[in-house]
């Protein structure tokens, strides 16, 4: 009885260490996946990512969908590794044992968090060297350079602590902290640069799709020159100039 516990246990630890993390939904360029024993393979739709492996975006982009539903849109010179993750899907909700940790190593990325990030808040962190982000149930980007964090928040709170205090990014706020000893200081207004690429179909069971690459832009095209026509009769055409239709700019929900 003791040996098939054991046993039994045994099966149910290897296979939530063995659970992938995420898997990407939108890969372009040249984007990988350094795997825990150093080795890299090609980032393609479909692949997963597993706990302790990093993304590495070079000079693409990559989209992925987490277990518990988050989105992740990790733009180029980007590097995101998963430090821990489990999920659990209890009818639709997050268990208390369910965590997801996270560092950005450099660049940036825009989230929509998942079960895991609404209802176990205190299960959710991102490392971001200089300061760590935490969030209650969001909409946020954040980019990492050698001159600090910025983080901007688009629907939600984030609280972003560095060695020298905490601070709350509203809605439509940008705060950047400059190094770990410095407190985060408010910027102005959320940036709408980083926008979550949108949902691809998720790839068949066994299905292995190739990279999506972006068309090869050839040299503009020059129209050829038509001499203008003139008329020998008549008043020039009269009517309202044309007006190009205009209106607000829509950033991602």
């Amino acid at each position: 009885m003791k040996v098939a516990l054991f046993v039994t246990l045994s099966l149910i630890a290897g296979a939530c260490l063995a659970q992938g993390a995420a898997s990407a939904v939108f890969v372009s360029g040249n984007a990988q996946i350094v795997g825990t024993d150093g080795q890299a393979r090609a980032a393609v739709r479909g692949g997963e990512l597993f706990a302790g492996e990093t993304v590495e975006t070079v000079d693409g982009r990559v989209q992925l969908r987490f277990l518990d539903g988050a989105s992740m849109s990790l733009q180029p010179a980007t590097r995101f590794r998963v430090d821990e993750y489990r999920f659990v899907e209890q009818n639709g909700k997050a268990s208390t044992g369910d965590r997801g940790f996270f560092s950005l190593l450099k660049g940036g990325f825009r989230t929509l968090t998942g079960l895991i990030g609404k209802q176990q808040r205190e299960q959710y962190k991102v490392d971001a060297a200089v300061a760590t982000i935490g969030i209650r149930g969001t909409d946020y980007s954040a980019h990492l350079t050698e001159s600090g964090l910025s983080l901007s928040t688009f629907g939600g709170l984030v609280e972003v602590c560095s060695t020298a205090g905490c601070a709350l990014v509203r809605p439509g706020e940008t705060f950047v902290v400059a190094d770990r000893d410095s407190k985060p200081q408010r910027k102005g207004p959320a940036s709408e640069g980083m926008s979550v690429m949108p949902d691809l179909p998720p790839p068949k069971p066994g299905e292995s799709l190739p990279a999506v690459t972006p068309p090869v832009q050839g040299p503009p095209q020059v129209p050829p020159q038509v001499p203008p026509q003139v008329p020998t009769t008549g008043s020039p055409l009269q009517g309202p100039a044309y007006t190009p239709q205009t209106g607000p700019s829509r950033g991602v929900p």
